[in-house]
């Protein structure tokens, strides 16, 4: 079974990229960003490999990071989720935004997915739920060392009543300055307010 590959982007197609390693060339279905950072052919890529066999086919799912491989494999562990919308799902948000909205409830955004329906949600939800609120806080998929000021924040924002979407947007655009040290919430709620 292929876990890892690592070699240059011979092409790229709107859902695949071709792996060229030692002139062997794997295609690769990947999430849409991790797709948009491998487009250019040529680059040098490290993917971590999701191996799927069926009776007619064998199938290789590609990622960026392991955590994005290890959620993937957690969706398709869910009763009656596929490969396919478990790739649909990563495409659609990102896995530390997808973890919170499992961890959360959160079915309304994860119906917003082309093919997640509400069942499907409601038993991705019922199914991983509290596995992935035990994880996100024990600095699994979603944790590491943003995660305190983050989540933070993201409660602040929350209680002054901005909506997850424009929170989200802004967490993502304050990683760089928390990674570059700053977890003084005063000043996080600041520069994230300046972003709304």
């Amino acid at each position: 079974m292929i876990g890892y590959l690592a070699g240059t982007v011979q092409f790229s197609d709107l859902d695949a990229v071709c792996l060229n390693v030692a002139g062997v060339g794997y295609r690769l279905l990947m999430p849409l960003p991790d797709l948009a950072r491998l487009s250019k052919n040529g680059t040098a890529a490290e993917v971590y490999v999701h191996t799927h066999v069926r009776e007619d086919a064998i199938v290789l799912y590609g990622f960026s990071s392991r955590d994005s491989l290890s959620l993937f494999e957690k969706l398709t562990g869910v009763s009656g989720v596929g490969p396919r919308t478990a790739l649909a799902l990563l495409s659609g948000l990102d896995p530390d935004t997808l973890v919170r909205c499992i961890a959360e409830g959160d079915e309304a955004r994860l119906t917003k997915i082309p093919g997640v329906g509400k069942k499907t949600a409601q038993r991705i939800i019922l199914e991983l739920g509290d596995k992935l609120a035990k994880q996100s806080l024990s600095s699994g998929i979603v944790g590491g060392p943003m995660a305190g000021p983050l989540d933070d924040l993201r409660s602040a924002l929350a209680n002054l009543g901005y909506k997850t979407p424009q929170i989200d947007r802004a967490l993502q655009k304050l990683k760089p300055l928390v990674e570059a040290g700053t977890t003084d919430l005063s000043t996080l709620v600041r520069e994230a307010l300046k972003q709304m």
